[in-house]
C-alpha cells in the first residue's frame, strides 16, 4: 500500500503516549525503514532485505521514502505499506510531512538508511516518544556531521569494523557504535547457467571471462583494473574484461583502454540486474577497490561459485577473512592501488585450477555461515532490542 503524505492529517503537536518498553520488547515491533535516495544500490538493498527479513519474522516493516525514489516504488511493488515524501525529506515541508507519517504508524523503531535520513526523520522525530532511533553506515567515508548521529541517534549500525573504525575517529563515541555486517540471500546466487550465460554475452568457453561489477567511480579503483589487465592480457590473450556497472568515469575509462591497446579485450556492458547469470558465465570476479564498506558483490560471487581477486581496502577483510591469521585464504588478495600486484594475483588465480576450486568452496561456506539475510537481519533485531531494553529499564526506574 502507498500513501502520499499530503493525504496524513499531522495529531496534535503532543508526543505520542510513552509505552511499557519491556512489552515492546517482547512482541512484534512497528520498524519505520527510512530511504532518501533516488537510485537504487547496494544500500537500498541492504534495507530491503531487512524489511523483507522483518515481516517474515511477523514484524511490520513501515517504508518512508522520496516520492520519486526507486526504493519507494520497489518497496511498494513488494507489498510494504510505503508512505513518500518530497526530495531528501530536509525540507520544511517534508519535515513536516515525515513528522506526520512517523505520529501515523507510531513506531518502536526508526531506522535510518542513510545520512539524509537522519537529518529529516531524525530531526522530525524529536519529542515522539519512539523507542530505539537507529543509523545506518554503509560506507567507509569519513562523516561530515558528527552532531546528527549524536543528536537524532540511539546506536549507528556499521556494516564492517573499518566502517565502525571510521566512525570512532569521526567522532561517534564506541558505545553508540555496533557492527552488523551487511548480508545476502543466498537463494538466487546458486542456479547460474554457464552456457546460457555466456551465451547471451556472445562468448564461449575459449575465452576466460573477467568480471568487475561496480559504479564507474574513482573509489572503485577501475584505472588501477585497466592496467593490471593490459599486463594479463599480454600472458593470457584469451582473456576479456567485463565491466556491470555505469557511472561518471565511464568515458574516461573507455578512453584509457583504448590508450592501453586493450579496448577490444574489455566491455562495459552498464547498469545490469542479471548479475548472477553474469557470475555463473565469469572466471574470475575482480573488485579493484581503492576504498569499500564491505564489498558484497564478492559474497555473491563467492556464494556463485566465482573465485575472487580483490584488495584488502576498508572493510573487504571482514568478508574475506584476512584479518584472521587463522583462517585459510578464500580469496585472492592484494593492497589497494597496486596494479602490478593485482596482475600477478589474476595470472595466480588463472594457473592454479586445483587451489581456485579449494578457494570457492570455502569461499561458498564462509558466506553462509556469516553474510546472509537472515543473520543479517537477526543482529539488527538485536541491536534494537538492545536499546529498547536500556530504556525499559529507564523507564522503570523513574
Amino acid at each position: 500500500m502507498t500513501i502520499d503524505a499530503e493525504h496524513i492529517v499531522p495529531s496534535p503537536p503532543a508526543p505520542l503516549p510513552e509505552r511499557e518498553r519491556g512489552v515492546v520488547v517482547g512482541r512484534p515491533l512497528t520498524v519505520a525503514v527510512v530511504s532518501t535516495q533516488r537510485l537504487w544500490h547496494g544500500g537500498e538493498e541492504q534495507a530491503a532485505l531487512l524489511a523483507r527479513g522483518l515481516r517474515q519474522r511477523g514484524h511490520r516493516a513501515t517504508i518512508l521514502a522520496r516520492r520519486d525514489g526507486q526504493f519507494a516504488e520497489r518497496m511498494a511493488a513488494e507489498g510494504f505499506e510505503v508512505l513518500r515524501f518530497r526530495g531528501s525529506g530536509r525540507s520544511p515541508v517534508a519535515l513536516w510531512q515525515t513528522r506526520a507519517m512517523l505520529r501515523r504508524v507510531r513506531p518502536d523503531v526508526l531506522h535510518c538508511n542513510d545520512p539524509h535520513a537522519i537529518s529529516g526523520a531524525g530531526l522530525a522525530s524529536v519529542g515522539l516518544g519512539i523507542g530505539a532511533r537507529v543509523a545506518m553506515r554503509h560506507v567507509c567515508f569519513p562523516i561530515r556531521s558528527v552532531f546528527r548521529y549524536r543528536a537524532f541517534c540511539d546506536r549507528v549500525i556499521c556494516v564492517s569494523h573499518a566502517v565502525a573504525e571510521e566512525c570512532r575517529r569521526s567522532g561517534i563515541p564506541p558505545r553508540m557504535i555496533r557492527v552488523v555486517h551487511g548480508g545476502i540471500d543466498p537463494e538466487p546466487w546458486q542456479h547460474g547457467d554457464r552456457a546460457r550465460a555466456r551465451t547471451g554475452l556472445a562468448l564461449d568457453d575459449r575465452q576466460v571471462i573477467l568480471l568487475t561489477v561496480a559504479q564507474l567511480v574513482e573509489c572503485k579503483g577501475h584505472a588501477c583494473l585497466l592496467e593490471a589487465v593490459a599486463f594479463v592480457a599480454r600472458i593470457r590473450p584469451e582473456i576479456q574484461m567485463v565491466l556491470a556497472g555505469d557511472g561518471p568515469l565511464r568515458t574516461a575509462l573507455e578512453a584509457r583502454a583504448r590508450e592501453l591497446g586493450i579496448d577490444s579485450r574489455v566491455r562495459f556492458l552498464g547498469h545490469r540486474r542479471d548479475v548472477a547469470e553474469l557470475l555463473a558465465a565469469a572466471d574470475l570476479c575482480i573488485l579493484p577497490s581503492l576504498s569499500e564498506a564491505l564489498g558484497i558483490t564478492l559474497a555473491e560471487a563467492m556464494l556463485a561459485g566465482c573465485a575472487v581477486v580483490t584488495t584488502t581496502a576498508g572493510g573487504i577483510p571482514d568478508l574475506t577473512g584476512d584479518n584472521d591469521p587463522q583462517r585459510q585464504p578464500v580469496a585472492w588478495t592484494v593492497p589497494p592501488g597496486d596494479a602490478q600486484a593485482l596482475a600477478g594475483a589474476i595470472l595466480q588465480a588463472l594457473d592454479q585450477p586445483a587451489l581456485r576450486k579449494d578457494r570457492i568452496e570455502r569461499a561458498r561456506r564462509r558466506v553462509l555461515e556469516w553474510f546472509t539475510a537472515d543473520r543479517m537481519v537477526e543482529a539488527t533485531l538485536s541491536v534494537y532490542r538492545e536499546i529498547l531494553e536500556v530504556r525499559g529499564r529507564a523507564d522503570r526506574t523513574q
